[in-house]
This record gives structure tokens, sequence and C-alpha cells, in this order.
């Protein structure tokens, strides 16, 4: 419980031929089902969006919220 991973560019990345990642939004339609993401300098607050760019900055992370022991989890 507790334990924060960042959400990289090397498993999230996306590109749509535009050369700007800045407008590349994600909206996160099924959330979680052990954690939430949420944006590193708020703590504790779930977030439904974020960019591209904000991956590339290492400022969206996701943190596991149950007591429950698991090795992976997934959000849409």
């Amino acid at each position: 419980k507790g334990d924060r991973s960042y959400i990289t560019t090397d498993v999230l990345l996306a590109l749509d031929g535009t050369d700007k990642p800045e407008e590349l939004l994600y909206v996160i339609t099924s959330p979680p089902q052990y954690g939430q993401i949420e944006y590193v300098s708020y703590p504790g607050i779930p977030i439904a969006s974020f960019s591209q760019m904000d991956v590339a900055r290492q400022i969206v992370c996701y943190v596991h919220k149950t007591e429950a022991v698991v090795l992976e989890d997934t959000f849409r």
C-alpha cells in the first residue's frame, strides 16, 4: 500500500504523426482496480486525464491503494 510507480514513455507512448505530443491527451475511462493515477505534485488526488508530455516529463504516477498484494493493475 502506498507504493508509487512513475508512468514513463517506456510503457506508454503514442504518436499521431503531427509532431505535437503536447496535444495528445489520455482520458481514463476505466480506472485501475487496486490504485489510482495521479500527478506527482498532487498526491492523493486521482486524475481523469493527462497528456503525453506529462508522461514524458515523468509527472504522472500510479499509486497502489490497497493492502492486497497485486503484481499487475490496468487502466483504460
